[in-house]
């Protein structure tokens, strides 16, 4: 789950996509990089780490021009590599530069499609097809929509993406089922497209609207026409995770207000617990905050901050191996043992995925003198691979996969464990979504082939 951020017509272009990819670090820890154009040259910098790590003062004023695209990088297919890092970009007769968000789920067919062509790649990440085939087509026809149009047709997957073409102008182009999310906004005469509305706040522009599923828009360098056309429109399945973990509470995701979604999530968890002996309730910091409150609010209970997050580490859930996730919770959280000490504790999680973490949350509450834990996930029960950005793409690494509830309880060691159901998120977010993690039904098949693709991309990051 990436960040992308496109911006045209601003003489500070440089300035405004590095406070965006600020913006956007939450959605990828991995890498960062940005791209801007003047005329018919590219100006470039890209690698691994944190935006703040990569850009600084003296590199940010050498990138020229006043169109710009940059993404912040949380890896699913492809290593954490400075190679890998985006955008990409390719010298064609018109240079062309493409950053994306989500998962291209038929790369090795498209790889092997353009190998026949004699175009071999130099990266491992999926958006290396997509900016092979869109430049092919878009030299061919010289229409933006024609070679839009071909990618919606030969890419499969979840794709939100953001482009330049040198001295033509900016696009956004967003995948049939609109899985993975992608919105406008304008200042005056400037546009941006973005992965989250927080960075319309950040830049202080206003929320236009979102890039609609199957949607190709191109704004014009010189005249700043906006051009836009729905090209090729699937049934609607918008990822659930964005209002559940993803999302920065203050954003919306297709007019739906992330924070309200998360409150309404509290109501319904409030509704499974009435009855129940609780004497506090604290939240995960930091995405299960708004859930908690609103859990503790409809139960008349004390709500707390029990557990203290370290600001310095970053998300452990988009950190690149197991391994690494291990180590940084250990200096990632620490209790406030005065507010669990004795009490019967609530804690609101907003996902439990592996298991792993939420053990050691709990061996923490009960270390620091917890007398129950009623361990509490906004979201269901994670059962499924996700193929579409989400880096659970085997089943053996999903807890839930191979556990019941009561087999999950005893692994992480609460006392209770209640989780929301798929009908739960439909009511509280009130948008049409993709539940296959949850459900298995999965919007884009995929063939036996492609499944096994994500798991041997897997074992060799």
């Amino acid at each position: 789950m990436c960040g992308i951020i496109g911006i045209i017509n601003n003489d500070e272009v440089n300035v405004k996509l590095f406070y965006s990819l600020i913006s956007l670090q939450h959605r990828g820890q991995d890498a960062a990089g940005m791209i801007t154009s003047q005329g018919n040259e590219l100006f470039v910098r890209k690698d691994l780490g944190l935006v703040q790590e990569i850009f600084n003062i003296d590199n940010i004023t050498k990138f020229k021009g006043n169109i710009g695209i940059g993404q912040t990088r949380y890896s699913t297919i492809g290593s954490a590599s400075k190679e890998n890092s985006q955008p990409l970009f390719i010298n064609s007769n018109d240079k062309i530069a493409l950053a994306h968000n989500g998962n291209v789920t038929n790369y090795t067919e498209l790889k092997e499609l353009l190998a026949k062509q004699h175009i071999f790649f130099t990266t491992t990440v999926d958006l290396e097809p997509v900016l092979h085939l869109f430049t092919i087509r878009y030299n061919e026809t010289k229409d933006f929509f024609e070679a839009a149009k071909y990618i919606m047709q030969t890419i499969k997957g979840a794709y939100s993406i953001v482009g330049i073409i040198a001295g033509k102008g900016l696009f956004a182009i967003r995948d049939p089922h609109g899985i993975r999310p992608l919105a406008l906004g304008k200042k005056n005469d400037t546009y941006a497209f973005a992965s989250e509305s927080i960075v319309f706040q950040t830049l202080e522009y206003e929320f236009v609207r979102d890039i609609a599923p199957g949607e190709a828009v191109f704004i014009h360098d010189k005249t700043l026409d906006v051009e836009s056309r729905i090209l090729l429109q699937k049934e609607k399945a918008h990822c659930m995770f964005e209002w559940i973990y993803f999302s920065r509470p203050e954003s919306m995701i297709e007019e739906r207000a992330v924070y309200k979604s998360r409150l309404a999530l509290g109501v319904t968890l409030a509704e499974k617990l009435k009855g129940e002996d609780i004497d506090v309730v604290i939240p995960v910091p930091d995405t299960a905050r708004s859930c908690a409150i609103k859990l503790a609010e409809e139960l008349g209970v004390k709500y707390r901050e029990g557990l203290i997050k370290n600001r310095y580490v970053g998300r452990t859930f988009i950190m690149p191996s197991q391994t690494s996730r291990k180590y940084t919770m250990n200096i990632k959280l620490a209790v406030i043992i005065s507010v669990v000490r004795d009490r019967i504790v609530a804690v609101v999680d907003d996902s439990v995925v592996r298991g792993t973490t939420s053990k050691r949350i709990i061996k923490l509450l009960r270390d620091a003198g917890a007398k129950k834990i009623i361990f509490i996930s906004s979201c269901p029960p994670i059962k499924h691979p996700c193929f579409y950005g989400i880096d659970m793409s085997t089943p053996e690494e999903l807890i839930a996969n191979n556990k019941t509830i009561e087999e999950t309880r005893k692994f992480i060691g609460a006392d209770k464990l209640i989780y929301t159901e798929v009908d739960d998120l439909k009511k509280a977010i009130r948008r049409d979504l993709c539940c296959a993690c949850l459900n298995g039904k999965y919007p884009v098949e995929l063939s036996t082939e492609e499944k096994s693709f994500f798991v041997d991309d897997k074992k060799f990051r």
